[in-house]
């Protein structure tokens, strides 16, 4: 069975045998050595320009892990890989299959800690024109406030599987997935440098900060306001069955720096 649970080939027809025969290796960076420079581990945005453009990397891989209990919704899933069509310039996106880890047996996680288990879990990395990013699903909240997910590398983001639970337990929307989406794309927004993130070179076009909550939108309806991170304001932030989107402020800071 194939480690790419979700491709997307744009403007490139790639062969690929899903069986594991011959690959296209641009999009299957664990058969070539990382990129000895490329560094993974520093600030979330530097990133960004990578992430956005296709002059420094024409395809993107993302790994996918998690702890028992919290295999990340597929559709959700889906969708994250539909929001990177829509805004990057990638000639291929792989998503691949979904890696279960083992449980570090805690009830909440610090940013560091997660940042031990990517160092002891994570498998792939950037190599020649393929970008890699890195997401994990843990078994418990948040040490610092309930969020639903963060980014805390320039390529890695984590959620919080009992986070999700709590938001998703009311009557009515929004909906696990829902929820897994929104989550997803905010913190990946965080890695495109939204909002006005210093050193990601995703500059504000138009002024729209929401200076009291740190890098976010001032928009109440865009994807990156601060209330879609929050565990106990997401249901308040979601309106019907819709994934909120990027407002329009939003996406031209993505397309000055090289998005769509």
């Amino acid at each position: 069975m194939s480690k790419l649970r979700f491709t997307i080939v744009l403007g490139l027809v790639l062969s690929l045998n899903l069986l594991g025969g011959c690959s296209d290796t641009s999009t299957n960076p664990d058969q070539m050595p990382p990129i000895p420079d490329y560094d993974h581990k520093v600030q979330p945005g530097t990133a960004a320009n990578d992430f956005l453009a296709d002059s420094n990397f024409t395809h993107l891989v993302l790994e996918v892990d998690y702890m028992p209990g919290y295999a990340p919704n597929e559709e959700a899933l889906d969708s994250l890989g539909a929001f990177f069509e829509q805004r990057l310039h990638k000639q291929s996106i792989s998503i691949k299959e979904p890696t279960q880890i083992e449980s570090r047996g805690k009830d909440r996680y610090s940013a560091n800690e997660i940042r031990a288990i990517e160092e002891e879990e994570r498998s792939t990395f950037s190599a020649q024109d393929t970008l890699a990013a890195y997401m994990i699903i843990v078994d418990g909240k948040y040490q610092e406030r309930d969020l639903l997910g963060i980014a805390y590398y320039n390529t890695s983001n984590a959620f919080f599987g009992p986070s999700y639970e709590e938001a998703s337990s009311g009557i009515g929307p929004p909906s696990r997935y829902q929820i897994e989406a929104i989550s997803f794309r905010h913190e990946f927004g965080h890695l495109f440098g939204l909002v006005n993130i210093p050193n990601s070179g995703t500059d504000m076009q138009t002024p729209h900060q929401d200076a009291d909550h740190g890098n976010h939108c001032d928009n109440d309806q865009c994807l990156m306001y601060y209330a879609t991170q929050r565990t106990e304001l997401i249901q308040n932030a979601v309106s019907g069955d819709e994934i909120t989107p990027l407002d329009a402020n939003c996406l031209a800071d993505l397309e000055a720096n090289g998005g769509k």
